[in-house]
């Protein structure tokens, strides 16, 4: 039996009762905003609240609501009750019915309290926010601990709840930092950083030093015409990633099955020629011995795969979040491929303006999760019908919104299939298009089209 100055009651004693959501000051956050808006006031009061996301609410309504209210806001409209009421009604009339219409709104207002009082509302909301965090990755840790996964594995799990929990708890004045207490860290992380790229690699090198690896919160857009490669390249990168690295890939194919899929991969990763796996190989074949030989890695790789079409953004975002939280974890997203993605709305019928949103919410994807979203793009006709077929960015369909969104953007091209008799039969460009973190080059890689995989030239 504990007394109650056991050490151990104590202990327990420290974690009971202490919640972790609070849902009056959700509303009151809200009302608050909607005020703002009434008044004239957004700018000071948005600037208060710009290190949310709708993750730090515990009721979804209300993460919308808020969501509404930053495009809004980012967009130059007012952020009003009656403004803010207008645009999710036009925007899908039985959504805003669902998160309580205008009368919701209403009742948000009258419970805000003076305007002074947001950033009280916006620790607590962060407070409450990082112990769900800490709750769920607490569950996720003892669940990886007891699944036989490494110690390694482990350790990453266990660095990124951290990480997580300590950048919720981190209000906008906490992120500035003096130039002094940068040094150290940055000159221990110079010194590891040569030929190392920070991000996940994707297996082909050269690739990978230009590009720095594909880093998290970053949208990484692969693009290139009908045939050039753009799905082996993404499948093939997704094959390195769960298979070489042992890191958790959620891979979603708009345009291929999960067998179309598998087939693919088993063609990689054995050497066998895809059309005689897809066409089927008689028992005694000997290719069979190089299939066997590879079936025991990709039994175990972390690469989840679902073929369902079409799917929003929303559907991408809740299936990763169910993965993310289960012992598996979450590194690499890569979806196959953007304009076949739904818009958020069925209202959204521009083509321009149904890219833009899912451009947009692409972006928002990685920086929720926390992880790289590797994309593939489609490109208009405009290489075809020029003298000169290497690509540009003009060539992508949506090109302005998707390159304000993508943080790198890696065009596909493929010589020999605009000319049969180039000296360049078998090579692929990568043309990095666009790169926040460095220049901008061109790659090459051998295209081993009939076993679904691309390759360094070294290797080839």
């Amino acid at each position: 039996m504990m007394t109650a100055t056991d050490p151990r009651a104590q202990q327990t004693g420290q974690f009971d009762n202490v919640p972790s959501f609070d849902v009056a000051a959700e509303q009151i956050l809200i009302g608050c905003l909607l005020m703002a808006g009434d008044l004239d006031k957004a700018d000071e009061v948005m600037a208060d609240v710009e290190d949310l996301d709708r993750e730090v609410f515990y009721r979804p309504v209300h993460g919308e609501l808020f969501d509404a209210i930053q495009d809004a806001y980012h967009l130059g409209k007012p952020i009003g009750a009656a403004s803010i009421a207008a645009i999710l009604l036009d925007a899908d009339a039985a959504n805003f019915k669902r998160l309580g219409g205008a009368p919701y709104l209403h009742t948000c207002l009258a419970a805000a309290t003076t305007l002074s009082q947001v950033p009280h509302y916006r620790d607590r909301l962060l407070e409450c926010a990082g112990r769900r965090d800490a709750q769920e990755g607490g569950v996720k840790l003892v669940q990886a601990a007891t699944s036989g996964m490494s110690t390694d594995k482990l350790a990453q799990i266990a660095a990124g709840l951290a990480e997580k929990v300590t950048a919720r708890r981190r209000g906008p004045e906490k992120d500035l930092v003096d130039l002094g207490s940068l040094i150290n860290p940055a000159l221990d992380d110079i010194g590891t950083r040569r030929n190392k790229p920070k991000g996940i690699t994707t297996g082909y090198a050269d690739l990978d030093k230009l590009l720095g690896g594909l880093r998290r919160k970053e949208l990484i857009i692969f693009a290139g015409a009908t045939a050039m490669g753009k799905s082996i390249a993404l499948v093939d990168i997704a094959r390195h990633v769960s298979i070489r690295l042992g890191l958790t890939v959620a891979l979603f194919s708009l345009e291929m099955d999960r067998g179309m899929i598998f087939d693919r991969i088993l063609s990689a990763e054995s050497g066998v020629p895809h059309t005689l796996i897809r066409d089927g190989l008689p028992n005694n074949a000997p290719e069979w011995d190089r299939i066997m030989a590879h079936i025991g890695p990709m039994a175990h790789a972390p690469l989840y795969v679902s073929d369902r079409a079409p799917m929003r953004v929303a559907d991408i975002d809740a299936c990763c979040r169910r993965l993310q939280r289960s012992p598996a974890g979450l590194d690499l997203v890569i979806i196959d491929h953007m304009h076949l993605q739904s818009p958020s709305s069925d209202r959204i019928t521009d083509p321009t303006a149904k890219i833009a949103d899912i451009s947009t919410g692409n972006k928002r994807l990685a920086m929720g999760l926390d992880v790289p979203v590797l994309v593939a793009a489609q490109f208009n006709r405009a290489p075809g019908a020029r003298m000169d077929k290497t690509p540009q960015l003009s060539d992508l369909r949506g090109a302005s919104n998707i390159e304000q969104d993508a943080d790198k953007i890696v065009l596909l091209h493929r010589p020999d299939y605009y000319d049969r008799d180039t000296p360049r039969r078998g090579e692929v460009d990568l043309i990095g298009a666009k790169n926040r973190l460095g220049e901008t080059a061109t790659v090459t890689v051998a295209a081993q089209l009939h076993l679904s995989r691309f390759r360094d030239m070294a290797h080839a």
